[in-house]
Formats: C-alpha cells, sequence, structure tokens
C-alpha cells in the first residue's frame, strides 16, 4: 500500500520524481566509479566524479529543457568513454533521448535527433579507428539511441491523444447538459405562450360579458345574471387551465419556474452558480439609472459568453467578467484563458454568438469577439446608455 501511494505521489509531482531519478543515476553512476577497478579503465579522481555527475544530474530537468539536458548528458558521457572512464555508461543520455522525445515534437524533435545521431556515429567511428570501441557499436548505439527518441515520441502522442479524448468527452457532455437545458427552456416558453392565449381569451370575453351585464343591470335583470354566470364560469375555466398549465412549469422542488426578468444585480448570483468555473467578477457602476432593457441585454450577454467558455475553451483557469461606465456607455468584458474558438474568419459564428450582436445593435452599440493576444478568449460589449 505504501508502495503504491508513493507511485501515486511521484506521478503528482513531476518535478520531485525528476529530481528522484537523476538522484539515483548520480549516486549509482558516482558509487560504480569509485569502485569498479580495470587495467583498462584509468583510476577513479575527482574530474571523473564531475563528469559522472555531469552526465547524471541534468536529467532533473529533463521535462522542462530537453534539449539541453540532452547536450550537457552526451558530451559529459563521450568524454568519460574518450578517457576511459567508469560512469554511468549511456544510461543518461538514453533517459535524455527518450526525454526529447516525449516532450519536443515536429521538425525540431527529429532535426536534433538526426544532429545528435550524427554526432554519437562520428565520436563511435574514431573510437572504432583507435581501437577503442568495438565496431558492432557502430551499428547497435545509433538504433539504441534512435529508439528511445521513437519511444518518447509515441508516448507523448498517447498523450496528448488522452488529453484531447478527455476534452472531447468533457465538451461533449457541456454541450448534452446546455442541449437539455435549451430544450426544456424552449418548452416552457411554448407552455407560457398557451398560457397567454388561454388566458387572454378568457379574461377578454369576462370583459365583455361584464360589460354587457353592467348596461342590462338596471333594465333586464334575468340577462345580466346570466352575463355574470357567464363570467363566473369562464373565470373557473381560466383559473382551471392556468392551475394545469403552470403545473408543467413547476420545477423539481414544486416552485414555480417563473420569475422576473434578469438585471444587473443578478450577475454575481449567475457568476456564483457556475462553481464549474473559475469566473472572477469586476463591477463597479451605479446601477440606480440604467435602463431595465440595457440590463437585461448585459445580464444575458454575460450569461451567454459563460455558456461559450463552457462550450469551447476546454481548460480554463481564470475568466474575468467586469461592468463598468465609459464615456456614457454600460461596457461589458468577458476574458478567459482557455483554448478559444476558431478564429478563421470563414467560420460562421454560432447562434450565441448572433444573437450577442443582434442585443447590442439593438441599442446602437458595439460587440467584438474573438482570440486575445497571450491565448484565450475576449467579449466586450459597449452599449450607449442613452439608447435605453
Amino acid at each position: 500500500m505504501e508502495q503504491v501511494w508513493g507511485v501515486r505521489w511521484l506521478r503528482g509531482h513531476p518535478r520531485a520524481a525528476d529530481a528522484a531519478l537523476a538522484g539515483l543515476l548520480a549516486v549509482v553512476s558516482v558509487v560504480f566509479h569509485l569502485t569498479f577497478h580495470d587495467a583498462s579503465i584509468h583510476r577513479p579522481s575527482v574530474w571523473g566524479v564531475v563528469l559522472t555527475l555531469g552526465a547524471t544530474v541534468p536529467v532533473a530537468w529533463r521535462r522542462h529543457a530537453p534539449v539541453v539536458v540532452l547536450i550537457a548528458v552526451t558530451l559529459s558521457q563521450m568524454i568519460m568513454e574518450a578517457f576511459n572512464l567508469a560512469g554511468p555508461g549511456w544510461t543518461g543520455v538514453l533517459v535524455a533521448a527518450y526525454s526529447l522525445g516525449a516532450y519536443r515534437s515536429g521538425v525540431l524533435l527529429w532535426r536534433l535527433a538526426l544532429a545528435a545521431v550524427a554526432v554519437i556515429t562520428v565520436f563511435i567511428i574514431v573510437g572504432v579507428a583507435h581501437g577503442d570501441a568495438p565496431w558492432q557499436a557502430l551499428v547497435s548505439t545509433p538504433i539504441v539511441f534512435i529508439s528511445a527518441i521513437v519511444f518518447g515520441d509515441g508516448v507523448r502522442r498517447r498523450r496528448e491523444r488522452a488529453v484531447e479524448m478527455a476534452e472531447r468527452i468533457e465538451r461533449a457532455e457541456r454541450e448534452r447538459e446546455l442541449l437539455a437545458h435549451q430544450r426544456v427552456h424552449d418548452e416552457r416558453a411554448r407552455i407560457a405562450r398557451e398560457l397567454h392565449d388561454v388566458v387572454a381569451h378568457n379574461v377578454s370575453l369576462m370583459v365583455i360579458q361584464a360589460a354587457g351585464a353592467r348596461r342590462q343591470l338596471a333594465s333586464d335583470a334575468a340577462r345580466a345574471d346570466a352575463a355574470l354566470a357567464t363570467v363566473e364560469n369562464t373565470g373557473r375555466l381560466a383559473m382551471h387551465e392556468m392551475r394545469r398549465i403552470l403545473g408543467v412549469l413547476r420545477d423539481d422542488q414544486g416552485m414555480i419556474a417563473v420569475a422576473p426578468q434578469p438585471r444587473l444585480g443578478d450577475i454575481g448570483e449567475l457568476i456564483g452558480n457556475s462553481g464549474d468555473l473559475p469566473v472572477s467578477l469586476h463591477a463597479a457602476i451605479d446601477l440606480g439609472d440604467i435602463p431595465a432593457g440595457i440590463e437585461l441585454s448585459a445580464y444575458r450577454i454575460v450569461q451567454e459568453s459563460l455558456t461559450n467558455v463552457r462550450r469551447h475553451a476546454g481548460r480554463v483557469d481564470r475568466v474575468d467578467v467586469s461592468v463598468s461606465r465609459h464615456d456614457g456607455s454600460l461596457v461589458i468584458e468577458v476574458i478567459d484563458d482557455g483554448r478559444g474558438a476558431s478564429a478563421d474568419s470563414s467560420v460562421e459564428p454560432g447562434l450565441g454568438l448572433i444573437g450577442m450582436r443582434e442585443r447590442v445593435a439593438a441599442f446602437e452599440g458595439d460587440l467584438s469577439a474573438g482570440p486575445r493576444a497571450g491565448g484565450g478568449w475576449r467579449v466586450r460589449a459597449s452599449i450607449p446608455l442613452g439608447a435605453g
């Protein structure tokens, strides 16, 4: 159990794992350098220990600077081989070669790999010519070196595919949730329209009958009574239809899902309910004299922007929402540090972005949305307050 916990801890702390690997290689190699004795091997020395450390200790930075690590350990190992010094025996070089493939990609990776293979091959050729290395090393060493790089490259590709697949699954799950919410919203809107039609029809009928009854109250009490009875029956029918339709609009807690239109003051609650996103709100404005229509549009812009972050940004570490006044306009800005959507102008904007543009255009404002410098996405809307 302790071993499993230790492996799990090392996976969660890659820097510590690399430092532990480099320390283990360094200790084993130094002990081997100091204790190994052979007639063809030079005796241990201070310079031998320094070179041994140079061929192993840089492995601690293999993830962050694999190119530098490969150069450092390869040069140290070649010097040790040139002077017949006992040490790690190309182990550090193989670890560095694997790290190069695992943490670098593209044309740069294979250019560096070919250059390193060429240098090592020339070094072995010189060793074979002087009788310091067997001719078999001319074949085996480059093959092992290239195999280490290819193996690291394969691990990197599988890791990237796993991350991409996880992001796709997460994005698909969010889109399914958003689609389900949208369907519920559409259904409730349809029911609300039906409610409006039913109530409006019945209330109109009640008004007509009540007016007729009032006119006939003095001259024909019987007809007035019949008209009032019709008003009563119509009212009962309207109440029955309202109860039936509002019953469909109730949520799981039994509360009627009908509320006043949201305003700017409700943005804090909207962000508070966005627990799946690291959102920060920056708002320092007086909401007293902002028209209700502009407040509603500002709220919807923030709401739709956060929805787009969930759908398209992938992993995000920070989302900033700011609301401010500037030159007589209300300025809403939503910035994230995620992957962002495509900046290709040939891609048509989504319905959410179109809706935001329509809301801003209704008040003769401006909206800009696109990738920002340093990565991520930025939505900025400016709505003249006089337009309200």
